[in-house]
């Protein structure tokens, strides 16, 4: 029988909590559990998530994840202080009824990027969501809900905030992040703005109104394009090359793009980073350490990038690592939650760990490790 190191911890840290007691005794229990990195069971076992700290008191954090096994928006509850944690409990549906007005019935939920904002002393949780549009060829667009309970249910706003009308393009992927000067910055991939075979990622600020809506404040701006991206291309015979899941990252003066690339449904699909300097929305990104290689990606035995494409591996190495989302635990230290093909083939479940950033500007380096 084979026992994981999740297991030993755990029942060194109980014997601990039985010796000292109380309070003392769970603060143990909790710092001393480890995830064993090829132990898939902690983990949310949906795709396309994203984490946020809570503001109700409970100094816990929230997970909100893709529609499958019949929920729309499922959520987790996870971690304590300055640890965001995992778990594979579901604790509700923050969307029951679907993405509103302006979305095809049935529709999915995808890529749900929360944000938590308080304005004029009034705060409230936000989900930016990828939905099939209403009548319209299967077209996908973003849109924003609002709720102040974080398990919802959310309200959405009637119209997306960005939805393409060039051809059969698409909007996707969202995700919201603050800079400097307290600006709050929305990207996602853009196919109002691709060319051609290539995907873009824009980025543009937005406005939170006193009344809980969200506005534009300012025009999209393209600050990545995949057609110089060799391992974002390699093997993938699907035309346009993709990246998407764009999270932006900003770190000691410095702006970094976290970004998804290749073909979602294979081994290969992997994790990118670009650096983008001191402002976000100066023109385009910068690959890191180029255009040829990944930074996180699956190595093996199964098909993978090559050993030149690829830079480091994630904890457990799992297949496919993507939709790699970068926020600050209550500390203000950083943190991702990404997703990975699971061993069983059930589809894609969704892992936390800690970003480790060493180095800075265009010379700073990115691991993870598990909490």
């Amino acid at each position: 029988m084979r026992i994981s190191r999740r297991a030993v911890v755990t029942a060194l840290a109980i014997a601990l909590a039985a010796a000292v007691g109380g309070a003392g005794a769970s603060a143990a229990a909790e710092t001393a559990t480890v995830q064993d990195a090829a132990d898939e069971s902690q983990d949310f076992p949906f795709p396309g998530a994203d984490t946020i700290a809570l503001h109700d008191g409970s100094d816990q954090y929230i997970t909100y994840g893709a529609s499958a096994h019949g929920r729309k928006v499922p959520y987790a509850i996870s971690g304590s202080g300055d640890v965001v944690g995992t778990s594979p409990v579901i604790a509700g549906d923050a969307m029951p009824d679907g993405g509103g007005a302006w979305v095809e019935d049935g529709s999915g939920i995808w890529t749900p990027g929360a944000w938590y904002h308080v304005k004029d002393g009034v705060g409230r949780y936000y989900l930016f969501y990828t939905a099939t549009h209403r009548d319209d060829n299967g077209r996908k667009c973003v849109g924003v809900a609002r709720s102040r309970n974080p398990g919802g249910p959310f309200t959405p706003e009637p119209t997306p905030i960005v939805c393409p009308d060039k051809g059969d393009r698409w909007a996707l992927d969202a995700d919201v992040t603050a800079g400097p000067a307290g600006a709050i910055w929305m990207t996602w991939r853009d196919g109002q703005r691709a060319e051609g075979l290539e995907s873009a990622l824009s980025v543009m600020m937005l406005t939170f109104n006193t009344d809980g809506t969200v506005d534009r404040n300012g025009d999209p701006v393209v600050i990545l394009r995949s057609d110089s991206l060799v391992w974002a291309k390699w093997r993938d015979t699907g035309g346009v090359t993709v990246i998407e899941n764009p999270s932006a990252f900003y770190h000691d003066g410095s702006w970094y793009l976290f970004y998804s690339g290749n073909a979602w449904a294979e081994n290969y699909y992997s994790t990118g980073i670009a650096y983008c300097g001191a402002k976000i929305d100066d023109g385009l990104c910068t690959p890191m350490p180029g255009p040829n290689r990944a930074w996180f990606s699956y190595s093996g035995p199964a098909v993978h990038l090559p050993d030149d494409m690829r830079k480091y591996g994630l904890p457990g190495n799992k297949r496919g690592p993507g939709a790699m989302d970068v926020y600050l635990a209550r500390d203000g230290r950083p943190w991702v939650t990404w997703n990975y093909l699971a061993d069983d083939s059930s589809g894609r479940k969704s892992r936390t760990g800690r970003l480790v950033v060493t180095g800075s500007g265009a010379g700073a380096d990115f691991k993870v490790q598990l909490s």
